[in-house]
């Protein structure tokens, strides 16, 4: 199975969102229950105090999903829109142009700083979480943790606390093929087994990442 490598559950449902329509119909403007759970992962996140109270009025459409600057189809980004100046560039000095008071601004924010700060399970905890569609199922008010089953990820995570990790069996190790794959031969001491993470969704969204960027 894909790693999702400390990918929370909310995480994967703002993934989920974001890679669902056709490039050829973006950009998407998110709108209702959407933008209402893309608005919460800003706010458990680090740009909770930056550009989530600079966001302009949800009909001139804060948060949308655009095409990325890589190739691939799977390369998108989520935009910002909000009023100047950009609160992150603003004290940089006269090199980072931060934009003028009540400028219509667009930033580009990581989708896995969404719900960074979220205290929830991890996909690689969940059993079958990485084939489960999360959206909408835990956006629900209602929604908890408590009925899940819960397995250890083939990596380290720290138990701080988590009342789902108490008890838990160590970490599985991960091995690693030697000589297998297109193009490759099996030799006598290969090992046998999967190479942990190939082909996850994670690693190719992050690919394509265009965090960190305002543009006026």
């Amino acid at each position: 199975m894909p790693v999702w490598q400390n990918v929370n559950l909310k995480q994967k449902a703002i993934f989920e969102i974001i890679q669902r329509g056709e490039t050829c119909n973006l950009p998407y403007y998110l709108q209702g229950e959407e933008l209402d759970f893309f608005i919460r992962g800003i706010a458990q996140g680090p740009h909770a105090k930056t550009y989530l109270p600079q966001l302009v009025e949800r009909e001139k459409s804060p948060i949308y999903i655009a095409r990325g600057h890589a190739p691939p189809t799977y390369s998108r980004v989520v935009k910002l829109r909000f009023y100047g100046p950009d609160p992150v560039l603003k004290d940089a000095g006269p090199n980072w142009p931060a934009g003028q008071d009540g400028e219509l601004m667009e930033y580009i924010i990581g989708w896995r700083w969404l719900y960074a700060y979220w205290d929830g399970p991890l996909v690689d905890e969940v059993d079958e979480a990485w084939n489960t569609k999360m959206w909408p199922e835990v956006a629900k008010l209602d929604w908890t943790w408590e009925t899940l089953k819960f397995l250890t990820p083939p990596y380290w995570v720290p138990e701080d606390g988590k009342p789902w990790r108490i008890g838990r069996n160590e970490a599985y190790p991960i091995r690693v093929v030697k000589g297998k794959g297109k193009g490759g031969k099996s030799g006598a001491g290969s090992s046998e087994g999967g190479v942990a993470g190939r082909g996850s969704a994670v690693e190719e969204a992050l690919a394509a990442k265009g965090a960190g960027k305002a543009a006026a």
